[in-house]
Order: C-alpha cells, then sequence, then structure tokens
C-alpha cells in the first residue's frame, strides 16, 4: 500500500513536487545482519567518530534502529552509533531533548513534525516554539537538496517539516495517532459483531458487551490517551464530507475564525463532540485513571477475554503483537460520527530526523540519513514499526493487524491542528478542555470543562 498525495499544497514560494520517485544513486552492499543493505561511504572515521542519534522510545522502533547502527558502523569502520532514548510519558523525552540541545551532544534528533499550523501568521505577534522556534531560529540544516530527499513526497516532508523555502528534516513515519483503536477479532466475533462503522454502532456494541461483564475500553488514562478519542471525533465532525485535500484550509479557517472570536470551544460543533466523548468514556475500565501508557498495549494484549477495544495509536501495532503473538487484533479508526464514509483515520507526520547545524559530525550525520533511508533498510524499519511508508517506493507493509488500514487509510487526512494560542499569559485551557479533570477521569462536566476553555481562548486573544 503506497499512501501518499494526501496533504494539500503549501503556500510557500517555489513550491516542492510531490511527485518525484527518483531514487538517489548508490550501490548497493549486501550485509547479512537483519537483511539490511549498506553503502560505504569510505569515510571511515577514527575511534573517537561517535554519531549520537536521538528518538523517544518505541520498543519495536528502537530496536530496529539499533540494527541499523550497528549496519552502519559495519559499513563505516571506526564509527561508532550511540543512541540516546526516553519515553514520551512524564515528561522524560522533552528533558533529554533539552539536555541534549544544551550541551550540543547529538547529530541526529528526532522530532514531531511542527507542520505548518506551528507558525502562526506574523499579525498575530504570537512566538513560535518547540521544534518550529528551533527551525525557525536556524538550529536545524535545511535538507531539500540532500540527495536522500529525492526518494520521498516532497509535499507530505515540506508539510511536515518545512519552513519558508527548506525542509529541516526527514520524515520517516506516519501513523494514526487521533481517531486510533484496537479490537479483538475474536471477542467480537464470540459475541456476533464486526467492526463498527458509525457512532451508533460503536455505541450499541459498548452496550452489548457491558452487558456480557466486560469492560468495554481500555485506555491508558494516566497519561491522556483518552484524547485520540477526543481529538479523533473533532476531526471526523471537522472534516465531515469534505476531501482530504481541504483539511489545511479547514484547519487554517477554524484558527482564523477562533483568532476573530467567530468560532470557540463552546460552540455547537464541540458540544456535540462532548456528548459522544462522554458516552464513549462511560464504558472504559473503571481503573483507567491509573494506567500509564507505556504498558498499556502489552496488559491489553495479555488480557484475551476482556477490553474488546483498546484506545492508542497505530504505532503500538508491533508492541501489541510481540506482548502476544497469538492475540488475532485489528486496528480501525473511532466511528466519531453517524455516517460511515465520514469516519475516516487522521494521519499524524511522525519520526521526522534532524540535524542540528551545530552538530559535531554533520557529514556523517548525513550519511547515516542516506543509509537510514535506503529502500531496504528503510522498509525493514517501516516493518517493525507498522508505520505507513512515507517513502514512494516503500510498500507499507501488509501484517496481520494493518487489514482494516490497508484499505482506509489513503481516504484520511492529515490530523487536525489547534486554534493559535498566544505564548505568553495563556491559560492552559485556552487549548480545550483538561480531559484529566474531566469525567469519570476528574469532577467536572465536559460542558463546564467547554465553558471554561472558552472563556480562557478569549481572555488570551485579549491578553
Amino acid at each position: 500500500m503506497v499512501v501518499r498525495s494526501r496533504y494539500p499544497s503549501t503556500p510557500w514560494p517555489r513550491a516542492l513536487s510531490g511527485t518525484s520517485r527518483v531514487l538517489a544513486a548508490a550501490a548497493a552492499c549486501a550485509l547479512a545482519a537483519a537483511g539490511l543493505s549498506a553503502c560505504s561511504s569510505g569515510s571511515g572515521g577514527s575511534s573517537e567518530n561517535t554519531l549520537v542519534v536521538a528518538e523517544w522510545t518505541n520498543a519495536a522502533a528502537v530496536a530496529q534502529t539499533e540494527k541499523i547502527n550497528a549496519a552502519f558502523e559495519k559499513a563505516h569502520p571506526g564509527v561508532k552509533v550511540k543512541l540516546q532514548t526516553a519515553p514520551t510519558a512524564a515528561n522524560a523525552w522533552p528533558t533529554l531533548q533539552n539536555s541534549l540541545l544544551a550541551s550540543k551532544n547529538v547529530d541526529v534528533l528526532a522530532q514531531f513534525p511542527p507542520t505548518p499550523a506551528a507558525f502562526p501568521p506574523e499579525q498575530t505577534n504570537i512566538k513560535v516554539n518547540g521544534t518550529a522556534a528551533l527551525i525557525a531560529n536556524n538550529q536545524f540544516m535545511d535538507l531539500s537538496k540532500q540527495p536522500f530527499m529525492k526518494r520521498f513526497d516532497l509535499t507530505a516532508q515540506k508539510y511536515a517539516m518545512g519552513y519558508k523555502d527548506g525542509i529541516y528534516g526527514v520524515m520517516t513515519a506516519e501513523y494514526v495517532n487521533n481517531t486510533g483503536l484496537w479490537y479483538k477479532k475474536d471477542l467480537l466475533d464470540k459475541y456476533g459483531l464486526q467492526v463498527p462503522t458509525t457512532y451508533d454502532e460503536f455505541v450499541s456494541d459498548l452496550k452489548l458487551l457491558k452487558s456480557k461483564g466486560l469492560s468495554p475500553v481500555y485506555v491508558a488514562g494516566k497519561d491522556g490517551y483518552q484524547n485520540i478519542i477526543w481529538a479523533g471525533i473533532i476531526n471526523q465532525l471537522m472534516m465531515q464530507d469534505k476531501p482530504a485535500t481541504e483539511a489545511q484550509s479547514v484547519y487554517q479557517q477554524r484558527a482564523q475564525d477562533f483568532w476573530d472570536g467567530k468560532a470557540n470551544w463552546d460552540d455547537p460543533l464541540y458540544q456535540d463532540a462532548a456528548r459522544r466523548y462522554e458516552e464513549i468514556m462511560s464504558y472504559i475500565e473503571p481503573n483507567a485513571a491509573g494506567v500509564p501508557a507505556q504498558t498499556a498495549p502489552g496488559v491489553w494484549a495479555s488480557n484475551t477475554d476482556d477490553y474488546p477495544f483498546f484506545v492508542d495509536g497505530s504505532y503500538d501495532g508491533n508492541t501489541i503483537a510481540q506482548a502476544n503473538p497469538k492475540l488475532n487484533f485489528g486496528f480501525f479508526a473511532v466511528p466519531g460520527t453517524d455516517n460511515a464514509a465520514w469516519n475516516r483515520p487522521a494521519l499524524a507526520p511522525d519520526l521526522s530526523w534532524s540535524v542540528p547545524v551545530w552538530a559535531k559530525h554533520k557529514k556523517l550525520a548525513l550519511e547515516y540519513l542516506d543509509f537510514f533511508t535506503q529502500k531496504t533498510n528503510y522498509a525493514a524499519w517501516v516493518k517493525a514499526t507498522g508505520s505507513i511508508s512515507t517513502e514512494p517506493d516503500v510498500q507499507t507493509p501488509s501484517l496481520s493487524w494493518t487489514d482494516w488500514l490497508t484499505a482506509n487509510a489513503s481516504k484520511g487526512y492529515p490530523n487536525s491542528t489547534q486554534p493559535w494560542i498566544p505564548t505568553t499569559g495563556s491559560s492552559t485551557y485556552a487549548g480545550g478542555p483538561k480531559l484529566q479533570d474531566v469525567q469519570p477521569f476528574g469532577n467536572k462536566s465536559m460542558t463546564t470543562a467547554l465553558s471554561e476553555s472558552a472563556k480562557a481562548y478569549s481572555a488570551s486573544v485579549k491578553h
């Protein structure tokens, strides 16, 4: 499955073509380890040549990256690759990243793509932050002219990591996050159910399963994964029957309407989303507030007689399979609306490799990215991670749980982006309800939370 051409054209001058399918010329050298291909650049390197690579913890991704690192070392005698990782939960990854940036001790650094929404119009006077600030302040190399970028759909790359005329990282992973739901095929079969395609069907299934003594939905409430349901419903209500190519314009218009006071968090769309969210949350596992994201896939996989549905992104597919190889499971998008055609997956640009301009081994870092993205190496990484391929010449693998994705990912659209929020003087509620404070995790109703968020957003814009 090749899933491309879902991103709208970006507004920057000299937009790069999204149809390039040319592979950078490279002589592939056979390598026995893990089926990886290698090309020695002849740079060699001395024993002190240690390339520092950092990415967040995803067990399957880290394991395959380590295989690529070993192959890279073999192809570059004298070079060592030091992989730094940390989980995204409990602020561990931001802490590691900030430490590496402060010490200037990293050569290849994974980033979550900012997308165009992270760069608000100048008239908002909003200061960019996070990855967007690093890009805007010229902390990452422009990779747009690197030969290995010819392997990718440059329109998608520009959407993910673009700024003005440059591309400041190479997006190698893409998943379904918001809207993501897993299900146990055998449990649904046991009760005569099929994958629900509408909201009403889903709620009807949840009622039936609960009546049979099951806890229908498992979610890592401790780390806020209930947001996958909330944001997923909002995605589907906003996009409804609009083509995927209009996604960015829909999100841009929403941001402008929020900023101009024409829209806010207590509007009917969000009230509708809140009603649907609350009903789904009434069927979650009773102790979900204490469930951490790090262990949730394994716990869900091991409990074969309960928890028919699991709220999580498609990035955890291979983690689930490894936790219980015998589990018969699948993946689909939460059916948040009453129209089956509207319930499409929201596609999230994910792990993107960047090279800091001050990296100690910039040349070696670029060689590493070329090596990582070579067809055989990248295909093995995509298969191990369950990612949707971002290289048109590399097929997204058909795995035991990807049947729904294979059939439906091409109908998806980029994940929704937040309204513009001033970086100073804004309450955390301005970005929408804090779901940890909302029932069943907290004491507030969604109606109260939406009202508070609407007031907080209005106050932030006037600040």
